[in-house]
């Protein structure tokens, strides 16, 4: 029984092995047609289009970001944006990671789609999300639609580049987030000129930046800047020169307004304010950034601002604000001088100054929001690492006070206590 089961079984293997082999001589023998090479080769050919568009396709996609992780030491302070009058309870010193951004973009040459965020410890923010595209026929005009920053210098000047740790009070007060929900056109007829004409509705961070009530009004207002350059190439000097201004306007909440000479706690009736006009928020600033070749080289830079502005909510216990609005005539500047030392050290001073309300004197201040403020800031930056500076920089900050401010808020005695150091560890890819 044994025997005839192994038969059986060889006898199978032997027909399988005439068969298989019968197959492959008829296969072999049969002539292979123009027609099957054509579609082997044509198959092949698909392929390598099919894998070089896709190679294609990656080379499109950018990815990029930094993360800025820093050591803060303070003579006294709440935190970033925090006001330090009110509070006797500080934190003098803390380690933060300041802004750790990821961005990404897909760039086919005549439009560009771009996603960033900032994922902190401290909250996820969205920072631009927006997709631009140029003429195909003069290439002199783009399009920006989206959220993205708004055309003013230091705005556009990204904080992984910026000498100074934080941008100035002055722009920090007038363009807060930097970034807004909007549209610009940007001209740039070969090397003549640059302009940039834009708009914005002031919900970038939801309705709580809606300007309130607005009486049945579009809260849009308005932005252009215009920069040309002119270079010196025989003297090694490059100078850039710009104007910006931004227009719109906001909604009168009451038929009271605070006008601007006035004491912040008073109230003043105008026949020319009434509830549903239009108070005006509209700047005007100028620019300008001068390179030289220098001994390894250096730059000089800084902005002026000036206006009209008034209170916005900023919370949701102002919405609506049950206040007379607050309007304020101000002006604002900064200056900065960086230096190469070597190819792997610079130095940078940076001075600038805010004084909130230009037509009220110093003495007659009862806010705190209209006393003027500056800053004296310098540093030092090290790239002595792939991918890496390192910065160390020290805030002096001082703010003008009067006895009505002083009364009550023993930090105001003297000037507030407020000066701010920052070692900073920044990674850029």
């Amino acid at each position: 029984m044994k025997y005839k089961f192994s038969f059986t079984i060889l006898t199978f293997a032997l027909i399988f092995w005439v068969t298989n082999t019968k197959a492959q001589e008829h296969e072999e023998s049969t002539p292979v047609s123009i027609d099957d090479i054509k579609g082997k080769v044509d198959g092949m050919e698909e392929n390598v289009k099919e894998l070089i568009t896709d190679v294609s396709g990656l080379k499109k996609i950018k990815i990029s970001g930094y993360l800025q992780v820093q050591f803060e030491k303070s003579e006294a302070f709440k935190g970033i944006g925090m006001s330090p009058y009110d509070s006797t309870d500080f934190v003098q010193g803390r380690f933060r990671i300041r802004r750790s951004r990821v961005k990404f973009g897909y760039d086919a040459g005549m439009t560009q789609f771009v996603v960033q965020g900032d994922f902190s410890n401290e909250k996820f923010e969205l920072k631009d999300a927006y997709l631009n595209f140029t003429d195909p026929w003069t290439k002199y005009v783009s399009m920006t639609v989206g959220v993205f920053n708004r055309p003013v210098y230091e705005v556009e000047y990204s904080s992984s580049q910026r000498e100074s740790m934080e941008r100035s009070k002055v722009i920090r007060t007038l363009y807060p987030s930097e970034r807004d929900l909007g549209f610009m056109f940007t001209i740039v007829p070969e090397d003549w000129f640059k302009l940039q004409l834009a708009g914005f509705n002031n919900t970038y961070n939801g309705d709580l930046s809606q300007f309130w009530p607005n009486s049945n009004k579009a809260p849009l207002y308005y932005m252009a800047r215009l920069t040309k350059e002119f270079a010196f190439t025989d003297l090694g000097l490059g100078i850039d020169l710009g104007v910006h201004a931004r227009m719109g306007n906001m909604v009168a909440n009451t038929d009271k307004a605070i006008e601007s000479d006035m004491p912040g706690s008073a109230s003043s009736s105008t026949t020319s304010i009434n509830k549903g006009d239009d108070i005006s928020r509209n700047w005007f600033g100028f620019e300008a950034q001068i390179y030289w070749d220098f001994l390894g080289g250096m730059k000089i830079l800084g902005e002026y601002i000036m206006g009209s502005n008034a209170d916005q909510p900023t919370t949701a216990a102002q919405k609506p604000l049950t206040t007379s609005i607050r309007k304020r005539d101000f002006s604002g500047f900064y200056a900065m001088l960086v230096k190469n030392i070597s190819d792997e050290w610079q130095f940078a001073v940076k001075y600038d100054a805010y004084n909130p309300n230009t037509k009220i004197s110093a003495d007659k201040i009862d806010n705190t929001a209209d006393l003027a403020v500056s800053t004296l800031g310098f540093g030092i930056h090290n790239y002595s690492f792939s991918n890496v500076r390192i910065s160390l920089w020290y805030d002096m900050n001082k703010t003008t006070t009067n006895d009505n401010v002083v009364k009550g808020k023993a930090l105001l005695a003297n000037d507030p206590v407020d000066n701010f150091m920052t070692l900073r560890f920044q990674y850029k890819f």
